[in-house]
């Protein structure tokens, strides 16, 4: 049996502990809280591997920088989606609140009375705007107040806040007295300008 000569040997061991090294800390980043948790929870390498699979999304690109863009913005939306309390699907939105169907979580969406945002086609709730089995009412005060901004650049607002808030979150105000809605509501019409 002739064998093809093995020109430019490469240790595979080597080169693949090489590339999860380098990439450990771009994982971590990317995953959320309750993915950390389940890899933490691994009684076992395949069961480590597996939550660290399902916690990575996925970036399919040639290009580096492109890859690195879309990567942070990935890890950018996942901690935002972490910051408010994770998400919820329109399914379990409508178990949630009771609706009889989807399209009554949709039409909510549509009235601005519940936050959603979309992710790779994927339509996500943030759970901070529940209070039970209802929406807190502040949320459509908020969205009122800023109705051509995304969803997106709501939550941001909504988890990182404004200075002229005083530190304070518009999250928790949300939960608060009527005044604190209105802070709120007065710095989301800035949203617009």
């Amino acid at each position: 049996m002739v064998r093809p000569a093995n020109i430019g040997f490469v240790d595979a061991d080597r080169v693949l502990h090489d590339r999860i090294v380098a990439s450990t800390d771009r994982i971590i980043k990317m995953m959320t809280a309750k993915a950390k948790a389940a890899a933490i929870s691994s009684v076992d390498v395949p069961s480590l591997v597996f939550h660290l699979a399902l916690g990575i999304p996925a970036v399919e690109t040639d290009n580096p920088e492109a890859a690195e863009r879309i990567t942070n913005a990935i890890a950018f939306k996942r901690r935002m989606i972490d910051a408010a309390g994770g998400a919820l699907t329109a399914e379990k939105v409508r178990t949630l609140l009771g609706h009889k169907t989807i399209q009554a979580v949709y039409k909510a969406v549509k009235d601005r009375r519940l936050l959603m945002v979309e992710d790779n086609g994927t339509k996500l709730f943030p759970v901070f705007q529940f209070d039970g089995n209802a929406i807190l009412p502040g949320i459509a005060k908020v969205l009122s107040a800023a109705p051509s901004t995304t969803g997106w650049a709501l939550l941001q607002f909504l988890v990182s806040g404004d200075e002229g808030l005083d530190g304070m979150s518009p999250i928790t105000l949300l939960k608060g007295s009527d005044a604190e809605v209105e802070r709120v509501v007065r710095f989301a019409r800035t949203l617009e300008d």
